[in-house]
């Protein structure tokens, strides 16, 4: 399959799937370009999640996402419908902005990663590349990340008070995220 053709497929999966509002825009200026194509992104989240056991990502289901700032009522509503149901623990965590692109060459996804190495998203890097085409995927992720495991078994072991305490942080890594989407928005004018 040629590049192009894997670029048609890729944008009608995205047509009909969507993406986060705040990362339309950014995902539009990539893909109107040559020699690039969205795989997938999403523009940082907090989220509430259940997992049998560690290490379980194939059964681990979400209890609740959020896209934006999350309150303390909606973490604990969350939590409440789900603690006395399962067994397993349940994690907070926020994520930083994440972006795959394929790119037609080494050449454009040095170009793109620069970018986004300028613009804060330092864990970004190359993911493969592709034998027969060249194609490059490349991943643009930033260091805004928090894991905290809240609850096992039915049980929540931690107190109202330590979610006082983390849900400002959380909140305040997702907003710097996605300041860091703005500003890879603005220096993708620069791409080729």
């Amino acid at each position: 399959m040629t590049f192009e053709e894997q670029k048609k497929r890729a944008l009608e999966r995205l047509r009909i799937r969507g993406a986060d509002e705040e990362v339309k825009g950014i995902l539009e200026k990539i893909n109107r370009r040559d020699g690039f194509f969205t795989t997938s992104s999403c523009s940082g989240r907090i989220a509430l999640i259940w997992l049998p056991e560690i290490g379980a990502k194939q059964e681990a289901r979400f209890i609740g996402k959020w896209h934006r700032r999350v309150r303390k009522a909606e973490v604990l509503e969350a939590m409440s419908d789900a603690t006395p149901h399962i067994k397993g623990e349940v994690w907070l965590i926020a994520q930083s902005p994440i972006l795959h692109v394929a790119c037609r060459s080494l050449e454009k996804a040095t170009a793109l990663l620069r970018i986004a190495i300028e613009s804060g998203f330092k864990y970004s890097g190359i993911k493969a590349i592709a034998k027969d085409d060249g194609k490059v995927m490349v991943e643009l992720m930033s260091t805004e990340r928090m894991d905290v495991p809240l609850a096992s078994d039915d049980v929540m072991f931690c107190s109202e008070e330590y979610l006082d305490f983390i849900l400002p942080k959380a909140n305040f890594m997702l907003e710097r995220g996605k300041a860091k989407l703005k500003r890879f928005g603005y220096g993708l004018n620069e791409l080729d």
